[in-house]
């Protein structure tokens, strides 16, 4: 009876021990925190391949991972860099935070035989106010193996340079004559512009009427000055004068539009024009003739000239030309 009794009290001071040493134990109260490390293959690596490591983090609720307890990219060996570092948040799970960890290794060991290498492991840091627990991604093993075998098994120098690689010829016949005949095709298209729009030799010889419009956005743009005006009076007359192959006077107006049939949108504004002439250089009414056609009026007959003598009569005038109060 006394053996019985004390092999229970003893019993009894033994599970009250336990009990006492699992509280004193730091973080024995609470669920341990987990880190879950998923790696590529342990095997084949060489000289300045790259390895990806990502752990999955799960911690107690209330618990945070301190960022500044990170690793930063850095050397961690003479033979082994961290590249980057990148911590992404996973769903909550259990009321506890997640984290996956994101860690790129670059390894330049050069082994003169396939050994095994260490990739240290990663201390961590998880807080909960004035609690912290320490984390740890655990360490992982690879092998890394040379580039090129000790001894050569064949009579050649392993280390010796080799021949460059003949490149393989390309044919550039095809392409040549692509070439060529989008060069012709962009000259012919210049030509066809320049006399379309009367530029260099096409301008005075073919489309009078643009090179006088040119000419007279220079004089007549800003406040012309009555002399300004009468020269630009002439400049137009002799536009008119090449256009038709002779002098033309306002008499021949009907016959000239008769046989140019693209300026007679244009005929009313055209018989304003001689009229205008006339009043300064015969009528001696520079004010009355600037009524009749103004300076801004002149140059607007100009650029439509010009614009009907590129498009062969495509243009039209589509506004209503000027009329002065009192002169038809």
């Amino acid at each position: 009876m006394r053996c019985m009794i004390s092999w229970r009290a003893a019993s009894a001071a033994a599970r009250a021990c336990a009990a006492l040493l699992l509280l004193l134990l730091p973080g024995a109260a609470a669920r341990a925190a987990t880190v879950e490390l998923f790696a590529p293959r342990p095997f084949g690596y060489f000289i300045g391949d790259v390895i990806t490591h990502e752990a999955v983090l799960a911690l107690d609720p209330g618990y945070q991972l301190a960022e500044s307890g990170l690793p930063r990219p850095r050397p961690v060996t003479y033979w082994l860099d961290l590249v980057s570092a990148r911590l992404t948040a996973l769903p909550e799970r259990a009321g506890g935070r997640r984290y996956r960890l994101t860690l790129i290794y670059q390894t330049f060991y050069a082994p003169l035989e396939p050994r095994a290498l260490e990739i240290p492991a990663v201390p961590l840091v998880a807080a909960d106010r004035d609690k912290r627990l320490a984390l740890s991604v655990p360490a992982w093993t690879f092998v890394s193996s040379p580039l090129r075998e000790i001894v050569s098994s064949r009579t050649a120098n392993p280390m010796a340079l080799q021949p460059d690689i003949a490149p393989a010829p390309y044919p550039l016949r095809d392409d040549l004559r692509a070439a060529g005949g989008a060069a012709g095709l962009a000259v012919a298209s210049l030509l066809a512009l320049a006399m379309l729009r009367g530029w260099g030799p096409f301008a005075s010889r073919r489309m009078p009427f643009c090179d006088a419009a040119r000419r007279l956005r220079g004089s007549l743009a800003d406040a012309p000055t009555p002399e300004a005006y009468a020269a630009g009076l002439v400049l137009l007359h002799r536009a008119f004068d090449a256009a038709a192959g002779r002098r033309l006077l306002a008499e021949d107006v009907t016959t000239f539009l008769a046989g140019a049939p693209r300026f007679a949108p244009e005929a009313d504004a055209i018989v304003r024009f001689f009229a205008a002439s006339r009043m300064v250089f015969f009528g001696m009414d520079p004010e009355q003739a600037r009524a009749v056609l103004p300076a801004d009026a002149l140059l607007a007959l100009s650029r439509r000239l010009a614009a009907a003598e590129r498009d062969g009569g495509r243009r039209t005038h589509a506004g209503p030309d000027f009329a002065p109060e009192g002169v038809s």
